[in-house]
């Protein structure tokens, strides 16, 4: 990646990320890449480059950036209730650990659902 050019909008973000954001949060360029859009397993910077996206770690990793299905999941769900907890009986979270159950083998029947796989990992 080239030097980031002043006046662009990839320069502003970088700005306030440099202005804004603790050093911890760090990227892995010197000249940090911003991006300004994703689709499927690209995303674009705001001169319209394409990069393919191999960052590991995240949800787009298995679902794609911008994935319709996801969106449209999201969009109902939100119309319906934005947020619950694990402490309450909610129809998705309960539905999923059914589904969870039909389809896992053996005798897994119980879920317990994490916000990262940290937290997977610490309760296993």
């Amino acid at each position: 990646m080239s030097k980031v050019e002043p006046g662009t909008i990839q320069s502003e973000i970088v700005r306030k990320q440099k202005e804004f954001l603790f050093p911890a949060v760090a990227t892995y360029y010197q000249e940090p890449l911003a991006l300004v859009r994703g689709e499927g397993m690209y995303v674009w910077d705001d001169a319209g480059n394409r990069y393919l996206d191999c960052f590991g770690g995240v949800l787009t990793v298995s679902v794609g950036h911008a994935n319709p299905k996801v969106n449209e999941a999201i969009i109902e769900q939100v119309k319906t209730i934005s947020h619950t907890s694990t402490l309450y009986a909610n129809k998705p979270q309960a539905d999923l650990a059914e589904k969870l159950y039909q389809i896992t083998p053996g005798r897994l029947k119980k879920s317990f659902f994490t916000n990262s796989g940290t937290e997977a990992d610490d309760t296993a």
